[in-house]
């Protein structure tokens, strides 16, 4: 075994975040880790649009059927990236604030390397006033985190 025992790869259904897979796979094959492929429904912007006391019913509703058919879109974009991959891997899939639950299933399951991407879906405004997910991560992960740089990206 390397020194990688337990390797957590984050994705979010882009294009770019197969960079970040194929870079995560390699290096739990190379190490000859166990790997896990994390994608999380972000649940931030929709719970910004309306305050918790005005939101009516029927928002309520159509909010809980956009997470549903986000986290069906991410099972399936992580079913596509296992019939491409000749390692085996586990798969989580989960609601809320994406750099919150990574943290949090990194530190329930064990990671040893968390492989994330920086690509910025968030846009200029949400990345000053919060921060990146991958620079959130770094800051308040326990393991090694190694952030893979995606083309596209803006330098």
């Amino acid at each position: 075994m390397g020194v990688y025992k337990r390797v957590l790869i984050t994705v979010d259904g882009s294009e770019m975040s197969k960079t970040v897979f194929e870079r995560g796979i390699e290096i739990a094959k190379r190490e000859g880790s166990q790997a896990c492929v994390i994608a999380v429904v972000d649940t931030t912007t929709m719970y910004n649009l309306a305050a918790a006391g005005e939101m009516s019913p029927s928002f309520l509703n159509i909010q809980s059927q956009i997470i549903r058919e986000q986290e069906l879109a991410l099972k399936k974009f992580i079913s596509e990236l296992r019939q491409y991959c000749d390692y085996g891997f586990d798969e989580e899939v989960r609601t809320g604030v994406p750099s919150k639950e990574i943290i949090s299933y990194a530190d329930q399951w064990g990671a040893d390397l968390l492989v994330v991407g920086s690509y910025g879906k968030g846009g200029w405004i949400s990345e000053f006033l919060f921060g990146t997910t991958a620079e959130r991560i770094i800051r308040t992960a326990k393991s090694d985190v190694l952030v893979v740089k995606c083309k596209g990206e803006k330098k």
